[in-house]
């Protein structure tokens, strides 16, 4: 009897650290034959994810012309980030990060990778708020990928 092919679900906040996490994902699941959904969540108001995008553009819009920019900028970006012609799928998520995301993980998927956060030496052992947060909610495993590489001695 052959067995489902594994579901990655990963966490992306488009930093530097997610993107690192995402292409340690691809090679996972490529290794494992699994299949991949990179999922980011947004605010829920439009107005406050055009300025966390750094969209102030979209805010001298008309009426409904942030909405529809603000959602045309994130199919943009994730069109870019996932790899549609390899069969990785996108889920655009409104919410809280960290309540979203499990919420997601409960959909079926086997594990939730994420980044981890580090910023700088002194901190670089500690994992962002949402992580921390992820990890304590999640009803799937969850692999954290440090922000940097170890330093091999």
């Amino acid at each position: 009897m052959a067995s489902d092919p594994l579901q990655f679900l990963v966490g992306v906040d488009f930093s530097a650290e997610s993107r690192l996490a995402l292409r340690a994902a691809r090679e996972i699941a490529r290794r494992a034959g699994g299949e991949l959904t990179v999922a980011h969540v947004r605010a829920t108001s439009d107005v406050r994810a055009a300025v966390i995008e750094e969209r102030g553009d979209l805010l001298r819009l008309p009426p409904g012309g942030v909405a529809r920019g603000i959602a045309t900028h994130y199919d943009a970006v994730l069109a870019k980030l996932a790899k549609k012609s390899e069969g990785e799928t996108v889920r655009l998520l409104r919410g809280e990060p960290a309540r979203e995301l499990c919420r997601e993980a409960a959909r079926g998927y086997d594990v939730l990778v994420m980044g981890s956060r580090g910023r700088g030496a002194a901190a670089r052992f500690l994992l962002g708020s949402t992580v921390q947060e992820v990890l304590t909610r999640c009803p799937i495993p969850v692999l954290v990928f440090p922000a940097r590489a170890p330093r091999s001695r």
